[in-house]
């Protein structure tokens, strides 16, 4: 599946997630594929006296934190937490340990929660997010969310809750074993905003353009049944001539290429390094010297943006401002980033019978 077609299918087919979901959640979008792997190695107990006594140490804190993640899922999903199925199996790569609690498979949903501890170092924190990674391997279709429910600094572990929804046509879901696994995850995230006007100041004027390379992605609010049509004018978009680079540092891993106007839009043009390892991204912000601000306007528009892939998986996005302070000397610009160090790779997964998890 190309990378438009899924920015597609999530904007128009993207499963409900439960109320409270839709507030924290980064949504993903996986073809799931039941695979033999070798088995992950679970992590042997030591029998060391004075060893004991820490792991239960941890263990009495882990239950403590895990309950605390249960009763956030009450109040978000209380269906959902009711019918949930203690796991409690382990998994451990690179350092880092991850169990996975409970689970419920109730028709075509499911949930999963799971925690990550690094035994080793610091690699986790409170803004690990597990990058789209975490599935649960059924020989179906699906999609879904994922949410952080909590962090504990004494003990380095992060929990999560993991919502997808499978294409099963109605039909009951048939298998006698299910995986799940985590692949890798991102942490120490960094957010910032950077005031962009005087970056940009004395370049806004008429500039030269190019077709839009093929687009990864793009955003925009067509009016309703013309998103196809949208997406097709999103295709044969111009943009800003990469070739005019400005190379203007911003931040590790975003850089100003360009700004300008083309065929009577403001064009911002960002680079973000390196996506498929940080999911570097962000967004820009105009509004003028007197105060007035444009993004609303650029919402509503019909082609907020274009994204495409340059060398080494950067990703270059075009913000698009169809309307802008007629006095371009007013132009006020800012932009909200975030970028993260590349993500940890590992192989986190465990196997356990379906009819464990199954709540009908």
């Amino acid at each position: 599946m190309t990378e438009d077609r899924i920015y597609e299918v999530l904007h128009e087919k993207k499963p409900v997630p439960p109320e409270g979901f839709d507030e924290r959640i980064h949504l993903q979008m996986a073809r799931l594929r039941t695979q033999e792997r070798p088995k992950a190695r679970i992590r042997t107990a030591l029998v060391v006296a004075v060893s004991l006594v820490l792991v239960i140490g941890a263990t009495t804190a882990l239950a403590a934190f895990n309950d605390d993640v249960n009763q956030l899922l009450y109040q978000i999903w209380p269906r959902a937490a009711l019918t949930l199925k203690p796991v409690n199996l382990v998994s451990e790569s690179k350092g880092i340990r991850m169990e996975v609690v409970s689970a419920s498979l109730c028709g075509s949903e499911s949930i999963v929660t799971l925690t990550m501890q690094d035994l080793e170092g610091d690699r986790i924190d409170e803004t690990m997010d597990l990058f789209d990674s975490a599935i649960l391997q059924l020989p179906y279709d699906g999609a879904g969310t994922c949410i952080q429910t909590g962090y504990d600094p004494e003990t380095k572990t992060a929990s999560f809750a993991v919502y997808m929804d499978f294409k099963t046509d109605g039909r009951p879901v048939e298998s006698d074993k299910v995986t799940f696994s985590v692949s890798s995850f991102l942490s120490h995230k960094k957010t910032q905003i950077v005031d962009l006007t005087p970056l940009v100041a004395g370049k806004v004027a008429e500039a030269d353009s190019m077709p839009v390379p093929t687009i990864r992605g793009w955003s925009g609010s067509p009016k309703d049944g013309e998103r196809d049509a949208a997406s097709e004018k999103a295709r044969q978009i111009r943009v800003l001539n990469v070739k005019d680079s400005l190379e203007i540092p911003v931040m590790e891993g975003v850089t100003l290429t360009g700004v300008g106007i083309i065929d009577g839009a403001l064009h911002v043009q960002i680079r973000y390094t390196d996506i498929h390892h940080t999911d570097n991204h962000g967004f820009v912000t105009l509004a003028d010297t007197d105060g007035r601000t444009y993004d609303e306007s650029c919402l509503d528009q019909e082609i907020g943006s274009v994204s495409w892939y340059g060398e080494n998986y950067d990703s270059w996005e075009e913000y698009i401002f169809d309307q802008y302070p007629e006095d371009l000397s007013k132009i006020v610009l800012s932009g909200e980033f975030v970028t993260a160090e590349p993500a940890i790779e590992g192989d986190w997964r465990v196997t356990f019978p379906l009819s464990l998890i199954r709540s009908e």
